[in-house]
């Protein structure tokens, strides 16, 4: 890994916040009510589903002075993660041959966005909470401490709680960092969202989309969310010889895609949400009214990415 990469990226122009399902529309209002506090934001999906798209968002509408530094904790070296994040002296360490202000200073007066979160080791997590509370930080080799003023923004997969819960991750770091959660749902589960998205990045290249093609890419699955159909919209349009994706384009920029499924037809999972929210999400009584048994109910339920929420139940009736 070279050391450019190590470099907090530079704020680029705001990309917009493109959906507009239920999960989109509550991340914007809430981002709007939020984004000029101080309280940490905890974005919470899968990988691919606009974690980073959110946290620019975020520090656009924050009025921070500072610049966006944007760090993947995944692709930070383990042995090297204290002195990237924190900082060092000359000589604090082996090979230290100049000094090194860290990224989390970087991010003074800014916002400081940490993709992939889960992956700081524990030694890191509890530094990142003792910063978090105090607004102070040393860095390695050195007594001082440095105030730092910076509003965090985290990313973290759905697995975060069973994380906390077989401490894999500090308990009292996830309850420093819940101010605000957004939860950014696979793009299966909000195919509604689909059509704009693959509008915006089709019309980024000077295309549009026939509505052909869009009703194929809304009954495709898109295990890499929202990452995987703007690579494969990118590659119809380098495919067509106009300026329109069909279907066509569509199939030969999914050839060699791997993992991509064609969910159930969309009559069939409008008529398994109608059944869902008129029974309450009871999942006894869904299966019931189908004639099908539980089991079965949550397999179609997976297949057409649908999720019945924290209110869903089983009546024992």
């Amino acid at each position: 890994m070279t050391a450019s990469a190590l470099q907090p990226k530079e704020s680029v122009a705001l990309p917009p916040l493109i959906g507009v399902s239920e999960a989109i529309a509550t991340a914007k209002s809430r981002l709007e009510r939020f984004a000029r506090t101080e309280l940490p934001i905890l974005l919470m999906g899968p990988t691919g589903t606009g974690k980073e798209v959110v946290a620019r968002h975020v520090h656009a509408m924050s009025g921070r002075r500072g610049r966006l530094v944007d760090v993947n904790c995944g692709a930070l070296p383990r042995d090297m993660i204290e002195s990237l994040l924190f900082g060092h002296r000359r000589g604090a360490f082996t090979g230290a041959v100049e000094r090194s202000t860290g990224l989390i200073v970087s991010a003074h007066e800014g916002t400081l966005f940490l993709d992939e979160l889960t992956s700081l080791p524990p030694e890191g997590q509890a530094k990142l909470l003792r910063v978090l509370e105090t607004g102070e930080l040393t860095v390695l080799g050195s007594t001082v401490k440095t105030a730092v003023d910076f509003r965090l923004v985290a990313a973290v997969q759905d697995d975060i709680l069973e994380r906390v819960e077989n401490q894999q991750f500090r308990r009292d770091l996830f309850h420093r960092l819940e101010g605000l959660i957004i939860q950014l749902p696979p793009l299966r589960c909000r195919p509604e969202d689909v059509e704009p998205l693959a509008r915006f990045f089709a019309g980024q290249k000077g295309y549009v989309v026939h509505h052909d093609a869009v009703h194929l890419l809304r009954c495709l699955d898109w295990p890499g969310n929202v990452r995987q159909l703007r690579s494969v919209v990118e590659r119809a349009c380098i495919l067509s010889d106009e300026h329109f994706i069909g279907t066509r384009h569509v199939s030969e920029a999914l050839e060699g895609t791997i993992g991509i499924r064609r969910l159930p037809p969309l009559a069939e999972r409008d008529r398994l949400v109608q059944t869902c929210s008129s029974l309450g999400n009871d999942v006894s009584k869904i299966a019931a009214a189908l004639g099908i048994s539980r089991a079965t109910l949550y397999r179609r339920l997976k297949d057409c990415g649908i999720r019945l929420g924290a209110g869903s139940r089983e009546s024992h009736a």
